[in-house]
């Protein structure tokens, strides 16, 4: 299904975004959400296959598909898709913002550190809001959340064939304090793999239809006769395609007016979301100081999407919001 042309634009913008940030890791998905086609898929570091033995396990390793990591921002957009089809938060329903928000004596702030005062439901996607998404979490709930999560494709490898995919991990929803509820909502302590979530996000830009993704479109026997095509394959139904026209109309402020602006194409209507989230250690107990993955995903033209993207930076110098 890869798309040669993409591909290129992809490798080549990859190769700058590296130069230029200096992250340590980068896995960038582009896909079809009509279909699950995976139309380009990149990582860095890479290797040469032609001299694979110079390289270790980390070039070697595909992160699009086996990179577990905390999504942070991006997975609002999950949220925010419960939340509605769940009916427990209205676009221009106004919430307060503090700054931040204590629970069960953790204190979670903006990412900005600012206080917003009034908001809607809008303004809390568009400027990614923290204490927003604590309160609509707690509205739905550890185990409406989690549910919303595995419909998704969270939790569980999405079954592309390409080997070593990882599974992302969830929590348990008995096991959740409020606490969790709160950081789960924000993005973070759960983890998901690229590959999952440029998929989520494609349901949303699908109209609420979760779709298989492949990477083989058809397979042929020696002399160029057809042995099998690999049709798409619709999983299920998410979110109402209502809920996912809503959200695209929301996602799509986040690049208008949002902090999602770079990706802003002149002339087109596209929508997305910023994710920064703190890195955890190797040893996977506490987080690194000062070390981030910056994330965006997006999709569009939102009027009939034609490409859902997602662009996972590991650990950039210097500027690391999404």
């Amino acid at each position: 299904t890869l798309d040669s042309g993409i591909q290129f634009i992809v490798e080549q913008s990859l190769d700058k975004a590296i130069k230029d940030t200096g992250a340590k890791g980068a896995a960038v998905i582009v896909m079809d959400p009509h279909t699950g086609e995976i139309l380009a898929m990149a990582n860095r570091p890479t290797y040469n296959p032609n001299q694979f033995y110079k390289y270790g396990d980390n070039e070697w390793k595909n992160r699009a598909v086996a990179y577990n990591y905390e999504p942070g921002s991006t997975f609002k957009s999950i949220i925010a898709a419960a939340a509605l089809q769940e009916g427990k938060a209205y676009p221009e329903e106004v919430f307060v913002d503090k700054g931040y928000v204590e629970v069960s004596g953790r204190r979670i702030q903006n990412w900005s550190g600012d206080a917003y005062g009034n908001v809607t439901f809008t303004d809390i996607i568009k400027e990614s809001i923290n204490t927003g998404f604590v309160q609509i979490g707690m509205r739905l709930g550890a185990y409406k959340m989690t549910e919303y999560a595995k419909a998704f494709g969270f939790g569980k490898a999405t079954g592309i064939e390409l080997p070593g995919e990882e599974e992302g991990l969830l929590f348990e929803p008995k096991d959740m304090r409020d606490s969790d509820i709160a950081t789960m909502a924000i993005g973070q302590s759960i983890a998901v793999t690229p590959l999952q979530l440029v998929r989520a996000v494609g349901a949303i830009a699908n109209g609420g239809v979760l779709l298989k993704p492949h990477i083989i479109k058809a397979i042929r026997d020696v002399d160029g006769s057809l042995d099998r095509e690999v049709p798409p394959e619709p999983l299920r139904q998410v979110i109402s395609p209502e809920s996912a026209s809503t959200l695209a109309g929301m996602m799509e402020k986040v690049v208008s007016e949002g902090g999602g602006m770079k990706a802003a194409v002149k002339g087109y209507h596209f929508a997305g979301k910023t994710g920064t989230a703190e890195k955890l250690k190797d040893s996977g107990s506490g987080y690194s100081a000062g070390r981030y993955i910056a994330s965006f995903v997006g999709f569009g033209p939102v009027e009939d999407p034609e490409v859902v993207i997602l662009v996972v930076l590991d650990d950039p110098n210097g500027v690391y919001y999404g």
